[in-house]
């Protein structure tokens, strides 16, 4: 009898399984909340992407560090996040120093709790940590689209008579004087942001607004155009052809014996607009002085002009300018140049602003001009000089929006960054 009881194995399978349900049951419940756990640091990651990324964001408005990093807990907390603010760090920039200056690393700890496992680890709860960190590219301050060059130069930079100025750029001067940049009469200037060593000053009248920074940056800014070549260098050599030696007069214009077009080339009369002229493509050198009469219309598409301002340089009040600089070749982004051998003195070039697309460029020379005509739509000028006076009694607008000189050195937009490994 014992030994039939012994021999049976019917059975068998249940009492096996009934030895081994509460190991299953207990590894399914330790699964189940190492699930838990991972649930809960995927809520604290979330809180923390949002205390780097907010916080981050709040400080390229203002640079203010406690509202910054107020603004990075407030997030958090709205994120899910239910520990207490201490538990919160957040650096701006981040200190591992990977990242650059333009950094945040938010760090988060929070305690979950413990169910089976607290039988084990002889607690009721475990710390969990999260941590993430953001970036921004600082946009590049970019060239000021009106650069005034002469240091130390009292009101390098001019706005009188009763022009309204509208500058959808940075206005910079290198000059360190106390009125470096000056308005007067009943000028006006609006700019998003003046760069330069010196202050503004005004006096009547006259306004100075900046729109898109709370106080002017006091640094000097670079030459943007020292390289490029002018006529007669290497990358534009002089020519003994003529454009013009077949023109027995210098004057142009539809209706005209030269005609309404002119062609790239060397100029060796005085170049005289009268009327409507278009100029084809190309590098023009006008060595023998350039001039436009009352009414005239200069219209031109990838035009660079070059000049010998030691001539005749004269644009009367009413011409038309409707210009752009080439978009490639040696003279990329030039309209209008001047020789730079030639030191001292002043040129005149009237309603250039805004309907010259491109740079316009006298670095030795006070550059003189004054409201007139204006496109329907803005361009962008680009004007150089070592002094630079803008007056009239018309509106100026200059839209540099989007372009080099259009940059204010805000910062860009703001991302969510790997950190150190």
């Amino acid at each position: 009898m014992a030994r039939r009881l012994l021999s049976d194995a019917s059975g068998g399978v249940a009492v096996i399984f009934g030895i081994l349900l509460p190991c299953l049951l207990g590894v399914s419940a330790l699964a189940i909340e190492v699930g838990y756990w991972y649930t809960e640091r995927d809520k604290l990651q979330i809180a923390a992407d949002s205390a780097a990324y907010s916080a981050l964001v709040a400080y390229s408005v203002d640079q203010d560090l406690a509202k910054a990093k107020a603004t990075g807990i407030r997030q958090a907390q709205a994120s899910g996040y239910g520990g207490t603010a201490d538990q919160i760090d957040i650096l701006i920039p981040s200190p591992d120093g990977t990242l650059g200056p333009n950094s945040s690393r938010a760090v988060l700890e929070a305690n979950t709790r413990l169910f089976l496992s607290a039988l084990f680890l002889e607690a009721t709860s475990i710390g969990i940590g999260a941590i993430s960190y953001a970036t921004m590219d600082e946009e590049p301050q970019g060239v000021p689209c009106m650069l005034a060059l002469k240091q130390g130069q009292s009101r390098s930079i001019v706005f009188a008579a009763s022009v309204q100025a509208k500058m959808d750029c940075v206005v910079g001067t290198n000059s360190a004087s106390t009125d470096a940049v000056w308005a007067e009469g009943t000028a006006t200037l609006t700019a998003n942001c003046v760069k330069t060593p010196g202050t503004i000053g005004t006096n009547g009248g006259a306004r100075v607004t900046l729109t898109d920074c709370p106080a002017y940056e006091r640094s000097v800014s670079e030459d943007p155009f020292t390289t490029t070549p002018y006529w007669g260098s290497a990358a534009i050599p002089d020519t003994n052809l003529l454009a013009d030696q077949h023109i027995a007069q210098g004057r142009y214009g539809v209706g005209l014996t030269a005609g309404g077009v002119l062609q790239p080339g060397k100029y060796g009369k005085t170049v005289e607009i009268d009327g409507t002229v278009t100029l084809m493509p190309g590098i023009y050198y006008f060595s023998a002085g350039f001039r436009a009469t009352n009414g005239s219309k200069i219209t031109g598409n990838g035009v660079t002009i070059y000049v010998d301002q030691s001539k005749v340089l004269d644009i009367a009040q009413s011409v038309t300018w409707d210009l752009k600089a080439p978009v490639s070749g040696p003279t990329k982004g030039m309209a209008i140049m001047g020789n730079p051998a030639i030191k001292g003195g002043s040129v005149r070039l009237i309603g250039v602003i805004g309907n010259v697309e491109g740079g316009i460029y006298f670095p030795d020379q006070k550059l003189e001009t004054e409201s007139g005509p204006n496109l329907a739509m803005p361009r962008c000028t680009q004007i150089i000089a070592s002094v630079i006076d803008v007056r009239g009694s018309g509106a100026i607008s200059n839209d540099c929006s989007g372009a080099s000189g259009g940059a204010s050195g805000k910062f860009g937009p703001v991302r969510l960054a790997k950190g150190p490994v």
